[in-house]
């Protein structure tokens, strides 16, 4: 994760209750955000009558973002799959000189800006030994950036994981307080600029509602 994140920029929309209902989201409302100057490599398919955007690491840190969030939300919960097809063999979250994400879900509280930094909750599909809920503080910006390990070392590659989580219950889980910051941008984000190894990856934003154009 780069420092450069607290530059996202995006619209802001209340916190509670978000009830995306049968919205749909065109995969051009997808907005790329670049963290390092090199793009992971994001590509888009049909899968059962759903759009996937697969992802593939390019020695890059770039991310896809909602540019309205809430529409991903229902009551404040958040469902998408996920697969990693390759992850990186020396990534660790812990390690600044090494933290690279197999595939990650982002959610950002706060408005970027010289007088309030903005606070993420990051959902990890990661190469650790740390085992399921644990809660990983950035080792760039630990207090405005925490990880929840969904899946490790352990979980299976070439499978699809799905999930459904409670985003302000996780919140609290990560950072011992409900978030005073309005919903900011909801993206995914696929990196391999530390290790610079392979990591190949795809998801499903089901809550989301992708469509192709």
């Amino acid at each position: 994760m780069r420092r450069e994140l607290f530059l996202l920029a995006g619209c802001f929309v209340w916190l509670l209750p978000f009830n995306a209902g049968q919205t749909q989201i065109s995969q051009q409302e997808l907005e790329p955000i670049n963290f390092n100057g090199v793009d992971t490599k994001y590509s888009f398919s049909n899968q059962d009558n759903q759009l996937i955007i697969n992802a593939m690491g390019m020695d890059s840190a770039s991310g896809l973002f909602i540019s309205q969030p809430e529409l991903c939300l229902e009551n404040n919960w958040l469902a998408w799959s996920w697969k990693v097809d390759q992850i990186q063999a020396t990534a660790d979250i812990t390690n600044e000189a090494k933290e690279d994400f197999g595939a990650s879900l982002i959610v950002l509280f706060g408005k970027p800006s010289v007088f309030s930094q903005p606070k993420g909750l990051i959902y990890a599909f990661a190469n650790t030994d740390l085992p399921a809920n644990s809660v990983v503080h950035s080792p760039r910006a630990p207090d405005n950036f925490r990880a929840i390990v969904l899946d490790n070392s352990q979980s299976p590659l070439m499978a699809w994981r799905d999930y459904k989580r409670n985003i302000i219950e996780d919140y609290i889980l990560a950072y011992g307080e409900v978030p005073n910051k309005k919903l900011h941008a909801i993206g995914i984000f696929t990196d391999n600029d530390q290790t610079q190894e392979p990591v190949k990856a795809a998801y499903n934003l089901k809550s989301c509602n992708l469509v192709n154009d």
